[in-house]
């Protein structure tokens, strides 16, 4: 079955401008470096985790063995995507493509204004979805794997924190709250305070407000950091929603990063002269974590 194709345009002929896709968010999960990429993943990986228990003793002679080690992994297995589409070129001659596509009715040209146009749309729309599946991915669905957020709820040794939905008024008891979770012996860690962009402007709005009260004006002291900490603002994150992580602790497995940029394309004239462009991606993603005991979760649990 052929992708459907809605033209929605009062301009027919020559091409009236660029063609902008819809605004988008990237899969910032990973530009930020909120987590750690291993690529060439690509049926699994085993995160492997070793734990000392010291046999620390006062001094007396003889050789005593105490303490104990303890071995342990748990496995990513990245789920594999294909996303397939078709375009008949004779659909865009009439609206935006007249001039790019040339005068011969066998439409020997591809509409590039219009294909290029969906290749950045395409991409757009994938890093998007990554962004959303990381965190928030169930693998019952077949187009998603299961993303952190299931995971961590599954997970008992996860740090639990219940927040009130946060608003300008409660922000910054709302990253204390998250903050005073964190346990002692992972403190020295470089740790990063990721939390979603209601949460991130409530604090941009919260800083500014003080700097006006201050003196300082709108402009001041606005960076997102608390105290030594980084914060992070992470579209993929539900609202009212802050992860406290090591980004060494939070893993994304995949075959290759670039497979996640990369489109290809077909014109089926070349071989099936059936008037045709079809397209594929094909990448496989999937997450999970090394230790859930190092990791604060705070979000309105009721």
């Amino acid at each position: 079955m052929a992708t459907t194709v809605t033209v929605t345009s009062n301009y027919a002929g020559k091409e009236a401008g660029a063609i902008v896709g819809q605004a988008f968010k990237e899969a910032d999960t990973i530009a930020k470096g909120i987590v750690t990429v291993f690529p060439n993943v690509n049926y699994k990986l085993n995160l492997r985790k070793i734990a000392l228990t010291g046999g620390k003793r006062e001094y007396t002679c003889g050789h005593v063995p105490a303490g104990a080690i303890t071995l342990s992994e748990k496995v990513l297995e990245p789920k594999k995507f294909k996303d397939d589409f078709e375009v008949c070129k004779e659909d865009f001659r009439a609206q935006w493509s007249e001039e790019t596509m040339g005068a011969s009715a066998h439409n020997d040209n591809a509409p590039k204004d219009v294909m290029d146009a969906i290749l950045v749309e395409k991409l757009a729309q994938t890093a998007e979805e990554l962004d959303d599946n990381i965190w928030n991915g169930d693998g019952a669905n077949a187009d998603e794997f299961d993303g952190f957020l299931k995971l961590f709820l599954a997970d008992a040794t996860v740090i639990d924190v219940d927040l009130d939905t946060v608003t300008e008024a409660n922000v910054e008891a709302s990253i204390k709250a998250a903050i005073a979770a964190i346990p002692i012996d992972t403190r020295r860690k470089g740790l990063k305070i990721s939390v979603s962009p209601d949460v991130a402007q409530f604090y941009n709005f919260w800083l500014i407000s003080k700097g006006i009260a201050n003196g300082l004006g709108g402009d001041a002291n606005t960076a997102l950091k608390f105290g030594k900490y980084e914060i992070v603002e992470c579209n993929g994150l539900p609202t009212s929603t802050i992860v406290i992580a090591e980004p060494k602790n939070l893993i994304f497995g995949t075959g290759l990063l670039s497979d996640h940029n990369e489109v290809k394309l077909v014109d089926q004239d070349d071989t099936l002269l059936n008037g045709k462009i079809v397209g594929t991606m094909v990448y496989n993603a999937g997450v999970n974590y090394y230790n859930g005991a190092e990791i604060v979760w705070a979000r309105p649990i009721a």
